[in-house]
This record gives structure tokens, C-alpha cells and sequence, in this order.
């Protein structure tokens, strides 16, 4: 869904020079154009995202470069949506930059019959990271596999709660999926943000919590929760004793992971486009943020443009099928 921002502190971004790019490798910019100020990015969740985290990482290696700033600004709300819809009405000029997850790009115009922005419009600069999420539960639960827990909710059904980072989020949706590949029931109790909902699973007060891996793994290592199934290709390095939902019998649908992917607005001139996604992905192949990326149980993704692009091409057919065979209705 581990650290946090103020929306007024700024995070060094590198000089293109000292990158290795010059402005005159993006056709169309003109020498000295972009950037000359602070560039702004939104982030749609609280202080403590991942994502948050991620930016910070990767500020650490272009910040050594000097140059314009990041200014990192939560705008959560709505599922993503507050943050969405400011960015698809900012100025096409570079200074205004959308860091999202699933939701604002792929999961909300499943389950939400208005959006105020369409999220195929925004410009892709490159995907930032995925990491898989993981069948979290709390450390008190009285079973220790997904069988018998599986089990234990077809026999108590109602009983069990389970945490989401709110209404129609990724989360939210794999579980739906999980009820109905198994015929159980649960009461979802929707929270604002990862970091809140993995303190509730914590305390007890949910059952469940469909997580990324990095919110649940450092308490999972102390014993403080379970772990019952990943939802990636393969076990996790760091969690090798817990296995894939493939591997129990679910379908290639319980690939489910959590991604970033940094967008800009409508209409944002290729060249800037181009600009940003050289400096980012430059970062992002840095063997420190790889090295820091996978101790959190993240895997970086640095994209072209037209590779991100496809990415959430296959995101929103895979994830609009899932959602028209488990009638999940728009609200």
C-alpha cells in the first residue's frame, strides 16, 4: 500500500547535464526550457506510502546531481481520485506529475460510475515499481494456512472482517475475487491508505488485509502476523515458506500485485515526456535502488513510455474481465 513526506518538503531532482542528457537529445526543447522551477508531483495516499518511500530512494541518487527540485504533495482521497482529477486539469507542462497505483488508472473506473478525469488520457513517463500482495492476517487468528482458513470462513460466514485501502482498490478486489473462487463471506472494512489499515490488522482489528508485501513482511519476520498466500509468479525470496495462490490451486488471476506508475497530464509535448523518462529510469537502474527496492520486497520497473503503456493496457483488459465475471457493479 514506511516513511512519509510533508507536502512542503522538496527532494533534490538532477541537473539534465549531469545526467548525461542534453536538451538537445528531446527534439523540440529548447535549450534551458525544462526545467527551470520545482516540479510537482502528487501523491494520492497519506504520509507513509510505499510510494512515498520509492520517491525518496530515488531522490537520493539524482539529489547528489543538484538541479530542480521534486516537491512531493499528498492528495489523498477518493481512491486516487482527488489526486486524478487535479493532475488531468494541470498545465501540460511538466510541473505537475501524478505518482499512481492501481486504483486512479485501472481499478476506479471499474467500480465508480463518475471519475471527473479519464485515465487513458494521461501521458505514461514510466512505471516505478511492483511488488506483489500478500494474504495478511492477524498474528492472534486461530489457523495457520489458507486451507483452514478458507475453511474457517465458509464455516463463520459474516465473521470475518478483512482491511482495504478503500472501496474498489486492489485490495478491495482480490478479495472480492477470494470470495467468490471460494464461496465465502466477508465484511470489508475500508481504511484511507495501506500504513492504516496494516496498523488495524496489527491491532486486531481486522482479520484480514490483502497487503503489499512490504507492509506486511517486517511484521510477519517478528511473528506478529501471518502470512498465507503471495500473489506473484513465485515465492518470495524473503518469505520462501509461504506459497504462491498458484501453487494452492487458484487461478492465474491471483497474480495480483500493487505497481507505481508516474503520469502526466493530457497533452504534456513529447519532449518533456521523453526528458523525465530518461532521468527517472536512470535512477531507477541504480544497483543501490535496485539493491533497496528488493530489501523491501519491490521490484523497480523502469519503462519507456510506450512500454508503460502497454503495461496498463493489459491492467485494465485483465482486470475489466475479472470484474464482468464476479459482477462487481459500479457505484
Amino acid at each position: 500500500m514506511i516513511g512519509g513526506f510533508s507536502a512542503a518538503r522538496a527532494v533534490g531532482f538532477a541537473a539534465l547535464a549531469t545526467m548525461g542528457l542534453s536538451i538537445g537529445s528531446c527534439p523540440g526543447l529548447a535549450q534551458g526550457a525544462y526545467p527551470n522551477r520545482p516540479i510537482n508531483i502528487l501523491t494520492p495516499t497519506t504520509a507513509g506510502s510505499g510510494m512515498e518511500v520509492q520517491l525518496r530512494m530515488i531522490s537520493e541518487v539524482v539529489q547528489r546531481k543538484g538541479g530542480q527540485p521534486f516537491v512531493l504533495e499528498p492528495k489523498p482521497g477518493a481512491m486516487g481520485m482527488v489526486a486524478a482529477t487535479n493532475i488531468a486539469r494541470a498545465k501540460p507542462d511538466g510541473y505537475s506529475l501524478l505518482i499512481s497505483p492501481n486504483s486512479p488508472l485501472v481499478f476506479n473506473q471499474l467500480t465508480h460510475a463518475t471519475l471527473g478525469y479519464d485515465p487513458v488520457a494521461f501521458k505514461s513517463i514510466t512505471m516505478i515499481s511492483s511488488q506483489p500482495l500478500v494474504m495478511g492476517v492477524r498474528g492472534d487468528f486461530p489457523v495457520n494456512s489458507m486451507k483452514d482458513f478458507i475453511d474457517y470462513a465458509k464455516a463463520n460466514p459474516g465473521k470475518i472482517n478483512y482491511g482495504s485501502q478503500g472501496l474498489g482498490g486492489g485490495n478491495h478486489m482480490a478479495v472480492l475475487l477470494l470470495e467468490k473462487f471460494t464461496g465465502t463471506h466477508m465484511v470489508h472494512v475500508p481504511f484511507n491508505g495501506a500504513e492504516p489499515a496494516t496498523q488495524a490488522l496489527l491491532r486486531g482489528d481486522v482479520d484480514l488485509f490483502m497487503a503489499p508485501l512490504a507492509n506486511i513482511l517486517p511484521w510477519y519476520k517478528e511473528g506478529k502476523l501471518k502470512m498465507f498466500a503471495v500473489g506473484a509468479e513465485a515465492r518470495s525470496p524473503d518469505a520462501p515458506d509461504v506459497p504462491t495462490f498458484r501453487e494452492l490451486g487458484y487461478p492465474d488471476d491471483f497474480v495480483l500485485k500493487v505497481w507505481y506508475a508516474l503520469v502526466a497530464p493530457p497533452g504534456t509535448p513529447d519532449a518533456i515526456i521523453e526528458w523525465l523518462n530518461k532521468a527517472i529510469t536512470d535512477a531507477l537502474k541504480d544497483p543501490m535502488i535496485a539493491s533497496r527496492f528488493h530489501a523491501m520486497g519491490t521490484d523497480p520497473m523502469p519503462s519507456a513510455p510506450a512500454e508503460a503503456d502497454r503495461f496498463l493496457a493489459r491492467e485494465r483488459a485483465l482486470w475489466e474481465r475479472v470484474a464482468a465475471e464476479n459482477n462487481i457493479q459500479k457505484q
